[in-house]
């Protein structure tokens, strides 16, 4: 279950000018949201101290063999080291029996920092929820959506503000490079209007990306040409025309979240929030698929079903701002790596839709075991981040991971548009 990794954050952060951060001589790059980030510690309501990997450098991997665990941890061992194991190849803190890490007291705070202070953290535990990434002209600064106090962040802006760099590196002759950045400044614009749903402006990325990875070299031109007004007018105005029949979608869904799932349920994870879905994610696919039933059953039971994902949709409709923000902040983040090339950037997309995929079905899944016909059939904040939040640790891969499931798990590693469509609707 390999995780996102992120690199030592820098108090380094630039200026900021006209309520988003521009290029400085140190050349770090910030979207506006990142500096008003403040961990809530004991406040938390999904510790990142739980039930994931927690990684130990190998600086703070030395250290801690000189020192002894504080009198409060409850198991004493010969010295801090002692504490952690090897998995998958990376040391990382050994949990507890509640999948805890040993250092959590019950107030949600560190017994390490309380003893030593902060300086006595892993390169992990002092970055998170903070990534950077470095690339030859410039570094990215972001945050991960994997921590609540970054999801309320979130909700708190109608729209997020993300640098501009293509303008810059241009001016530098590196062609190639500024041309991938464009491309992603167009596809932040594309997801930042309104007037459409989420899933067609998703829709209409992948289908561009894909036209442009068929139509190489990639070209500023190009670009101009595939987002103007008019080619995207007439992508949705196909894309419309497009049936994509919701039941499809819920049981490719259902199929794509027990899969995501495996291993989570295999060492014991998150099953408070995984279990309850997943099974009733089996009972919905067994239905769909039972032909020895009665015909009219099936077919009532296909009908309550298409009526509680239409009401669903309209119930989750309030959120489009927050996923929205969720949606262009990973494209930001994770659509363009150092080394990155077109192949690269469709693969990430994918990666994208998936995550997103599968974060809405837990919830439509949780809408239904909450009583879809009730006074609860509303979906609350704190359910919504919640899975958000734990959907995002679970798809948290480093790229050869996701290279990895993706030729492991599909017949090509590159989608066709119907595959992306089917998991994402419309």
């Amino acid at each position: 279950m390999p995780v996102r990794s992120s690199v030592r954050h820098t108090n380094m952060l630039g200026s900021i000018q006209n309520s988003m951060t521009v290029m400085t001589e140190i050349n770090y790059l910030i979207p506006d949201y990142y500096s008003k980030f403040t961990c809530i510690a004991d406040r938390c309501p999904i510790t990142c101290c739980q039930e994931w990997k927690i990684g130990v450098d190998a600086d703070t991997n030395r250290k801690w063999k000189k020192l002894q665990a504080p009198e409060t941890v409850p198991e004493q061992k010969k010295n801090l080291s002692a504490y952690t194991i090897k998995k998958d190849g990376q040391r990382v803190i050994g949990l507890d029996s509640d999948h805890r890490c040993p250092f959590l007291n019950s107030e949600k705070l560190c017994r390490l920092v309380v003893a030593y202070g902060d300086k006595v953290l892993s390169e992990t535990c002092t970055t998170f929820p903070r990534e950077e990434h470095r690339f030859p002209t410039h570094t990215e600064k972001m945050l991960m959506p994997c921590c609540p106090a970054v999801i309320d962040l979130w909700n708190k802006q109608k729209s997020l503000h993300f640098p501009n760099v293509s303008d810059t590196l241009s001016d530098t002759g590196d062609t190639d490079t500024s041309v991938l950045f464009l491309l992603r400044e167009k596809l932040l614009i594309l997801l930042d209007d309104s007037s459409r749903t989420i899933e067609e402006e998703l829709l209409e990325s992948f289908y561009i990306l894909q036209e442009l990875y068929q139509h190489q070299p990639l070209t500023k031109e190009l670009l101009e040409d595939y987002f103007s007004d008019s080619t995207v007018k007439e992508l949705g105005n196909a894309i419309a025309e497009v049936e994509l029949p919701p039941l499809d979608l819920i049981n490719e869904c259902n199929e794509l979240l027990q899969d995501l799932s495996v291993n989570y349920q295999k060492e014991g994870l998150y099953q408070d929030t995984l279990n309850p879905i997943l099974a009733l994610a089996e009972e919905i696919s067994e239905a769909l698929s039972d032909s020895t039933g009665n015909p009219d059953d099936t077919k009532a039971y296909e009908s309550t079903l298409l009526e509680q994902w239409e009401q669903f949709t309209q119930y989750l409709s309030p959120y489009e701002p927050l996923l929205r923000n969720f949606l262009r902040n990973e494209i930001f983040s994770d659509l363009l790596l150092p080394d990155s090339d077109l192949e690269n950037v469709l693969v990430q997309m994918q990666w994208i839709a998936l995550e997103y995929a599968a974060f809405r079905h837990s919830i439509f899944l949780r809408w239904l075991l909450d009583g879809a016909d009730t006074n609860l059939s509303k979906i609350s904040y704190e359910t919504l981040r919640q899975y958000l939040v734990i959907i995002t640790r679970m798809t948290g891969y480093e790229t050869a991971d996701i290279y990895e499931y993706l030729e492991n798990s599909f017949e090509s590693l590159l989608w066709d548009w119907g595959y992306f469509a089917l998991i994402i609707g419309k």
